[in-house]
């Protein structure tokens, strides 16, 4: 069986496989579980408690390394280039060939590292990462599928026998969001980008779906661009929020059907990274 590959990237540096970085290192895989913290309200007198809400809350990534060395010189320098790659106190996005499009981006705790016994050449090290989101997210964004090509997204993600569109002109459409949960950038302040491009005295998008909407009320052109960003609005780069209802849109799960008014013609795009548990 191919040994599970691990590729890394810390901070704004680029990727790599740690198997590359650390002389004799092994990456044997990981585990993790979702958290899920819920929130009760006691009333005196009552039986019982009640929900209040529930939130996914941050867990750790056990993973397994096995360290091969000729002798303690070797052993020094790769326990010395372990924990200096890992002790940059920046975050680190991590994947797995397994599972290739899809990444988490998580904080290092630094292991321990020995060896396996006195006089042995080798070590076995589990180290964990705090995944302080609680969440896994796809590697790319939606929009990216556009240019859909081999190894742009997990082997059943979307769960669809065609890629999906989030690129769209005319005043209905249905978007698809494969993730696990809905995307709600105002209650759970995810990540969500909508660019707009209309000719018309104003432009309201609503999500019949689920009811959320969001409307700008200023006139603007084809060469204007309007971006909401999670539940922020710039006009061509400027902060425009004055010019909306103070609104926000909602993906659920699954299709959402939406709906476009008040503009004459129109050019939008949804971007977002899936969100996994």
């Amino acid at each position: 069986m191919q040994n599970p590959q691990l590729y890394l990237k810390i901070g704004d540096g680029p990727e790599f496989n740690i198997a590359d970085k650390v002389q004799g290192l092994r990456y044997l895989g990981d585990n993790s579980t979702p958290t899920i913290n819920n929130s009760y309200l006691d009333v005196p007198g009552v039986d019982g408690s009640q929900l209040q809400y529930s939130t996914f809350s941050r867990y750790q990534i056990a993973a397994n390394f096995f360290l091969r060395f000729t002798d303690w010189q070797d052993f020094k320098l790769a326990k010395h280039q372990f924990y200096r790659l890992f002790g940059q106190r920046k975050k680190i996005r991590m994947r797995t060939d397994v599972e290739s499009a899809i990444v988490r981006y998580v904080y290092p705790t630094l292991p321990e590292i020995k060896p396996s016994q006195d006089f042995a050449h080798d070590a076995l090290i589990t180290m964990n990462f705090d995944n302080p989101s609680g969440y896994r997210y796809s590697l790319y964004r939606s929009n990216a599928l556009y240019n859909f090509k081999s190894g742009n997204m997990q082997f059943g993600e979307l769960g669809l026998d065609s890629i999906p569109n989030y690129h769209f002109t005319t005043s209905s459409f249905r978007l698809f969001n494969p993730s696990d949960i809905a995307i709600d950038p105002y209650g759970q302040k995810h990540d969500l980008q909508v660019v707009c491009h209309f000719s018309g005295d104003s432009l309201k998008i609503t999500n019949a779906s689920n009811g959320s909407e969001w409307a700008y009320n200023k006139p603007a052109n084809n060469s204007d661009t309007v971006i909401l960003n999670g539940i922020s609005t710039t006009l061509n780069g400027q902060p425009a929020s004055a010019n909306t209802d103070y609104g926000n849109l909602i993906l659920d799960t699954g299709w959402n059907d939406f709906t476009v008014t008040g503009a004459n013609s129109i050019d939008i795009t949804f971007s977002f990274p899936f969100i996994y548990l």
